[in-house]
This record gives structure tokens, C-alpha cells and sequence, in this order.
């Protein structure tokens, strides 16, 4: 489903069965009151491949605390790769829904409730930002342990008050790993505080995640790119280009400066290589950076990168990516490539990738950001002055000093 279905089905078949559910869940709450006694957690993450990055910490928190408890984890199918890729969840308690069709989510939803209540869910933890589908998965659960994101008096998106019993207080002026270490450590600590979560979480408490089998997955990486340039030797630099900002075009610092990007790169030696990646609907972005860069050093991937553990390979083979801020960086995070991402819509306060190889570049213009959860990531702006501000001889100049 495109993104301006998603968010008319959720407001319009969202909104109706939260105020139903809060009747509900006013009638189960005697049935439906805390338990210690945690065995089966279920964290979900639906929407935001790159939000399981961020999210790291927090699973890992909860898994070290609670050593006996079986993880489960509720995600879109179409993101499983990307979990996997953390190998932090037994594959076989990963729960996927399908987005294709409203047919078959609605289909996966029933399934999913099904399968929650069949393996005792007795924990939720809820990471997204006020989605209220993931709101009613949660209470379908019936779980007696619900965390999740809680508006208070703040603005955002109605959902009813009967979905969490640990009702966390989403901080925007906190990066959102330490927003989903607050749902973790409101269930562990127990606390009846209003709001949650009166403790105080600092960086020390978050541990970027590092893929392991590094080196494997850069053979595997440059057997991708060698698919397309059997040139490629072990002595050449290889710089990764995203230009495609997905389902978010307001986030796209545009094709022509990525291939006037790409062309700098490549007149600054003759082993550097230019790989440009994406989904099959990058192609054309991918077919405009070739032909003005006009060089067979110019390397075009879109399509052929088809999940995110294809990103996390030719990242390993990389020395650097260039790219929109989008689940890429955060995949790309991971690896041993230096990671420069264009932040313009949101902010890298809140959403810049972790390490020390990642480089934020960002105007902080006066609207900026705009795109919130507050407002369901639906922005009114159609002119991303925040990014057309940045020019191509600055990220032109990070790159190249990167690639030396």
C-alpha cells in the first residue's frame, strides 16, 4: 500500500475502532492489570526498516534482562531482511504482516492476533510513533504489559487512552534510540509515574550495532558491483549513491546534484568508482546519473539491490555512501563504510544514524523539521528549500576528503 493509503485507512478505520476499543478496554481492565510475571515480549515495529537500527539497544536491553523470556517480534514483511540482519530475534518468532493489499493485511492482521494469543504474549512493547494500527494490535494482544508512545497533553495523533499501561512520554528533543530504551526500561523498572518515564537516560546506555561476517558480506558486495563492471579490482574506491528517497520524495536532495556529485568523484582519480543503488523505481534517477557523468565507471545497481541485506553487502565492499536520509544510512551504519546523509525534513537530532562513521549534513532551516510524528509524516511543504540549500561543493568536499 502506498503511504497516503496507509495513512487514510489508519485515520479513517484507525480512529473509529480506538474510540471502540476504549470502551473495551475500560470493561477488561480488571482482567488486564500488570503482571511480573514476564515470559513472552512481543516488540513492534512495523512501518521503518531503519527504526530496527536505531532500535538495537533497546532490544538488546530487554533481552539481557530478561534472559529467560522468549522475544517476539510483529513487523512488515517486506522489512524482515532487515531484523534478520540484526540477528537478535529467533527467525522463527518473527511475525510479518503483508502491506501489498488491504486484503492481504487485513488477512495478516487476523493471523497475527491469532498468533499472539496462541504463543501467551503476556509483554508489548510498541515502538512506533503513534500509529494507531499498531496501537490496536497492541490491546488485541490482550496482553497485562502494554508500553508504548503517549501524547499526554502534547499534540499527535488520537488513539485512545486504552492502549498501554506503561504510557511513555514521546520526546522529540531526544534521538529515538533513547525514546525506545525509555519503553524497555518503563516495563523493567515497573514504575507507576505519570508521565513515564522519570529516569534518566543518557548515550552511554545505547551500543551501535556491527555486522559481524563483514568481510563475507563484502565479497558478496563486490560480486554485486563486479555483475555490472567486471573491471573492478581490489584497488579501486568505491562510493555508494542513493538519490531515490522512497516513499518520501520531500527528503530527496535531487538526481542532478548527486550526479554532479558523482561526476567530482570521479575526475578526482581513475580508481574511483560511482555505484548508484535502489529499488527498480530508482532506474530512472540511476539512468540520469550515467548518462551525465557519462563515464563506464559510473555503475549502475537500481533494481538489482533488492533487499536491505543487499545494501549491507556492497556497503561492506564500500568505502563510502552518499544518500537521502532513508533506511540505507542506517543499514549502511552498520558496516564499515563512512555513511554522509542529507538530513533537510527531519532532523539528525532525532534520526541520524549511530557511530562514528556517520556524517550529518544539515541546514537547519527556521521550518525545519517538518516532517514529525505529530503530524503522521505528512508535511504541507512541497519546496524542500532545507535541502536544495545544501550545495554540491560542500558534500562534494566531505566525500572526497572521506575517499582519501
Amino acid at each position: 500500500m502506498r503511504l497516503s493509503t496507509i495513512r487514510a485507512v489508519d485515520f479513517w478505520l484507525g480512529r473509529p475502532l480506538c474510540v471502540v476499543l476504549d470502551l473495551l478496554a475500560f470493561l477488561l481492565s480488571p482482567f488486564l492489570r500488570r503482571s511480573r510475571n514476564i515470559k513472552n515480549v512481543l516488540l513492534m515495529e512495523l512501518s521503518e526498516a531503519g527504526s530496527l537500527i536505531i532500535g538495537y539497544s533497546a532490544i538488546k536491553r530487554i533481552k539481557t534482562a530478561l534472559p529467560e523470556a522468549r522475544l517476539f517480534f510483529l513487523i512488515f514483511q517486506r522489512h524482515a531482511n532487515g531484523l534478520k540482519l540484526l540477528d537478535a530475534i529467533d527467525e522463527k518468532n518473527i511475525i510479518t504482516i503483508r502491506d501489498s493489499s488491504a486484503i492481504a493485511f487485513l488477512g495478516d492482521v487476523l493471523r497475527a492476533v491469532w498468533r499472539m494469543r496462541k504463543s501467551g504474549i503476556d509483554t508489548v512493547v510498541d515502538m512506533e510513533l503513534f500509529s494507531r494500527a499498531s496501537s490496536i494490535l497492541t490491546f488485541m494482544s490482550f496482553a497485562k504489559n502494554r508500553a508504548g508512545f503517549y501524547a499526554y497533553t502534547n499534540e499527535g495523533l488520537y488513539r485512545g487512552r486504552l492502549i498501554h499501561n506503561y504510557k511513555v512520554a514521546y520526546n522529540p528533543y531526544k534521538h529515538m534510540a533513547l525514546n525506545f530504551m525509555a519503553l524497555v526500561e518503563a516495563v523493567l523498572g515497573d514504575a507507576n509515574d505519570s508521565p513515564n518515564l522519570k529516569l534518566r537516560l543518557g548515550v552511554e546506555k545505547i551500543t551501535p550495532f556491527s555486522l559481524a561476517d563483514s568481510k563475507k558480506r563484502a565479497e558478496n558486495g563486490l560480486s554485486l558491483i563486479k555483475s555490472k563492471y567486471p573491471q573492478l579490482t581490489k584497488e579501486h574506491k568505491i562510493a555508494i549513491l542513493n538519490p531515490n528517497a522512497g516513499e518520501l520524495p520531500i527528503r530527496a536532495w535531487g538526481v542532478k546534484n548527486f550526479a554532479e556529485t558523482a561526476k567530482r568523484i570521479l575526475a578526482s582519480g581513475e580508481d574511483r568508482i560511482v555505484v548508484v543503488m535502489g529499488l527498480p523505481d530508482a532506474m530512472n534517477d540511476a539512468l540520469f546519473i550515467g548518462q551525465y557523468v557519462g563515464s563506464q565507471r559510473c555503475v549502475n545497481l537500481a533494481g538489482v539491490t533488492k533487499s536491505l541485506g543487499d545494501v549491507a553487502d556492497i556497503c561492506c565492499a564500500a568505502t563510502l555512501l552518499l544518500t537521502n536520509d532513508s533506511g540505507p544510512a542506517q543499514y549502511a551504519s552498520i558496516t564499515p563504510a563512512q555513511v554522509v546523509v542529507l538530513f533537510g525534513p527531519e532532523t539528525p537530532a532525532l534520526y541520524s544514524p549511530l557511530g562514528e562513521r556517520v556524517h550529518a549534513v544539515y541546514s537547519g532551516l527556521s521550518c525545519s523539521p517538518c516532517v514529525t510524528a505529530a503530524n503522521h509524516r505528512n508535511t504541507v511543504c512541497r519546496d524542500n528549500k532545507c535541502l536544495q540549500v545544501i550545495g554540491v561543493d560542500e558534500v562534494a568536499k566531505i566525500c572526497l576528503g572521506l575517499l582519501k
